[in-house]
Formats: C-alpha cells, structure tokens, sequence
C-alpha cells in the first residue's frame, strides 16, 4: 500500500470514528436514526432501506447547499466508480473518442485512436460509422448508452460493427477491452505518431503546456513533458489551465513546486473557525526554478487552476494572462460511506493563496470583492460568450484535426456545427507569447 493510500485510509478511519463519537453526543443523530425506525415500521408506503438512507444524505447536503457550500456533494454507489475514474484518470475501456454527427446523426468514431490503447492496434479509423456494439444497434441508442455499451471489465472482448470510409457494409472489430489512461497534460498539436507535441510551432522556443485536470497522475505527466521539453532547449513556458475546473490539490501542490525555490508557503487551508489546518511549503527541488512563465486562465478555472496562478502569481513566477478565475476557494474531502460503496465529498476547509487572501466566492458576493484570480495589469483578455464558444470551437477543431481542417470529419463538423472564422485567433495565447519573446529578447 502507498503512503498516500495509507494516509486516506487512517484518515478516512479516524473521521469514521469521529462521527460515531459525534453522534453518541449529538441527540440529533439519534433523532434521524429514531425518525428512520419510525418511518421503516409505521409508514405506508415500503420504499426500500437503500432509497430511505440515500434520501436522508441528499437531504443533509442539500441543507449545506442553502448555506452556500454549492460544492459538497453525495455520491451514490451507482455514480461512485465514475466519480473516482475523474481523479484516478482511469477506466476501461478502448480508447477511442465517439461523438453523434450527421443527418440524422449516426455514431461515429471522431480522430484516430489514442495510442497504447487496444483501439490503436485494430481496424478502427476516424471518421468510422459505429452501427452496432455487440449485435445491438446504435441507431437508437444516446451517445451515454452507446458509452456504457463500448466500456466493460478489462480483459473483455467488444465487437464493434464499424462502416468504414468509402464502403457500404459494416465490418466487426473485436477489440479486448483494457485499462485506459486519460490524459490531464496535453499540448498544442499532435505529431504524425498521434502523440502531442509540447512546444509551440511557431516559436519552437516555447513550451505550451495544458492542463486538462488536476488527478492522481498529473504532476509524474507534467514532470515527463518538462524533462521531453528540456531536452529539446525550450527557454520559456505557459501553462494552460482555461476551463480547468480544478482537482486534487496534492496535484495543485505538487505542480507549484516545480517552479519555486525551497521556504516559499504555496497554499494554506482553514477550517470552519479560521485556523490553519494545512500549510504546503515548497521544496525547491524541481529544477525550473528560473523558467520565464506565463499562466493562462479563464472563468472557467477554478480550485486547483486557482492555486496554481495564485501562487505563481504572488512570487512574480509566472504572468497571468485572460479573464478573472472562478473563485471557488475551498477544499472538499472524500469521505466512503457504506463500507465504501457510496461517498460524501464534503467541504471541510478554505484554501488561502501566498498573499494571505481568501480565493472562495461565495453566492451573491460583489464583483469588486477580491475573490479569484485576477490577470496581471494589461494582459486581460476580456471575452463574452459569443468568442468564449468561438474558442471552445476552435481548441475542439484544432485537438481533433490538428492543422488539416479539409478532411472528411472537418466537413461534417462545419456542417454540423458551423465553420470557425477565418480570423479567429486565440488572442490569451498571442498575448503570453507575446510577452515571453520580449522576455527572450525578441
């Protein structure tokens, strides 16, 4: 067992414990548990004691919701495996990405499969029509059943009953199902292996890195992409972290730390009577300690993203450039319950950038109040939801077709969702290059 998992098991313990002795002294407990009886022997109605015992959580939580803790959440044993896929970054499956185009809209396979992925070594090609998973149709099927079909044990085989560009009849790809790895590090373009290329094109100088996530994986992903970048001579950095909604923050932590020298507090967190409970300090042990950076954001990054451009911001690490963050400054722990078969994500703390100000938003606060992060002076990007959608549209285009914008699949996605404008640019991006070749000496 890894010290973390260690770590979450004797404090998962040690909170267990601390409810049941909460609960021997708070008579409301057993007041829930005396409601509970009653409605289990008198009540009319018979619902089952699962149903019972899940309402009284979503009940609880929905109380913390009025409260303004929007984010704590009950998991229930049916969502649980789901939930922790997103920060294990782990699922089986195949590996490829499968999206409804068309008129009338038909499954189909959007880019090649990803690599090291059992779909990357069988017949399935981008721009394939999935008729049938298995014998069954997907004619009828929502892009969430066709999802639930494709994933399966590891180990397992899926037929997929594929048309392939230019033939009429379908052809069966038996593809054993495995362990896929999602990706929380990505960068601008793939090369022709389908792998992503960490430097910009255009100034090779230049490493560009996104975050898509914070998970389990992501500083080990983070720290390979550097290395790769190191030894191609890049001298600069941005770090994109734009519709980043944050994660675990040991991942937040960890990632911070590459860029600081040793003694710096990254993030501080406090309970709900405003004492410190964690304080994170840098190490100075991860070598880019004189890397120029940029950060960028959007208002769409929140928690993890927000620790991150705090902190590099409040060290003059790293500008930041875009639109305020979300200002979502607190800290949620994963609580199992039911022996593990369901969970409460509770908030239990707020986290406190470098500077000693509260990052969290709470519901109705003014727009002049210092929640989230801020841009640096004169690198705002101000954007409405007009060129929000147009960038979205256009990082989406640009992660599936690369450069090559003429083929079949780009065709059916102008179609289906509009062509970009000729004149689109990412104006955030241009703003961070632009700032890191003045500071590079161009």
């Amino acid at each position: 067992m890894s010290f973390r998992s260690l770590m979450f098991f004797l404090s998962a313990t040690i909170i267990a414990y601390a409810c049941y002795v909460r609960a021997e002294q708070n008579p409301y407990a057993r007041y829930v548990a005396a409601g509970y009886s009653v409605i289990d022997r008198w009540s009319l109605m018979a619902p089952a004691d699962q149903e019972l015992f899940d309402g009284a959580l979503r009940g609880m939580v929905e109380v913390l919701h009025k409260h303004g803790d929007e984010h704590s959440m009950f998991v229930e044993e049916q969502e649980r495996d789901l939930f922790r896929e997103d920060l294990t970054q782990e699922f089986s499956g195949i590996g490829v990405r499968i999206m409804q185009l068309g008129t009338p809209p038909r499954l189909t396979v959007v880019g090649p499969p990803e690599p090291r992925t059992p779909a990357f070594s069988a017949d399935i090609r981008s721009g394939d029509i999935l008729v049938a998973i298995d014998g069954q149709s997907t004619e009828k099927l929502s892009l969430a059943e066709s999802l639930k079909l494709v994933r399966g044990p590891s180990g397992e085989p899926v037929v997929l009953s594929v048309i392939h560009e230019g033939d009429t009849k379908p052809t069966d790809v038996t593809i054993v199902r495995a362990t896929i790895t999602v990706e929380s590090i990505v960068g601008d373009l793939k090369d022709d292996n389908n792998r992503w290329k960490f430097h910009l094109t255009a100034d090779q100088r230049i490493g560009y890195v996104r975050i898509i996530k914070f998970g389990d994986k992501t500083e080990a992903e983070l720290t390979r992409a550097l290395a790769r970048l190191h030894s191609q001579g890049i001298k600069a950095l941005i770090l994109d972290v734009r519709d980043n909604y944050g994660g675990t923050l040991d991942a937040a932590v960890g990632i911070s730390d590459l860029f600081l020298r040793a003694g710096l507090p990254i993030v501080t967190t406090r309970d709900r009577h405003g004492e410190t409970r964690d304080r994170f300090v840098s190490t100075g042990r991860g070598g880019y300690l004189e890397l120029p950076l940029a950060v960028l954001i959007n208002h769409n990054s929140a928690s993890a993203s927000e620790i991150l451009a705090a902190c590099l911001q409040d060290y003059n690490r790293a500008i930041v450039v875009g639109e305020r963050s979300f200002g979502k400054g607190t800290v949620q722990r994963l609580v199992q319950i039911e022996s593990g078969r369901s969970l409460l994500k509770l908030t239990s703390a707020t986290y406190w950038r470098p500077s000693g100000q509260d990052i969290h938003r709470m519901p109705g606060v003014a727009e002049s109040a210092p929640w989230g992060v801020k841009p640096n002076e004169g690198f705002e990007v101000p954007s409405d939801d007009e060129h929000y959608l147009l960038w979205r549209k256009y990082r989406y285009r640009r992660d599936l077709l690369g450069n090559d914008q003429e083929s079949p699949l780009a065709q059916q996605l102008n179609e289906q969702e509009g062509e970009l404008p000729e004149s689109f640019t990412d104006e955030a991006l241009a703003l961070a290059v632009g700032y890191l070749q003045t500071k590079l000496g161009e």
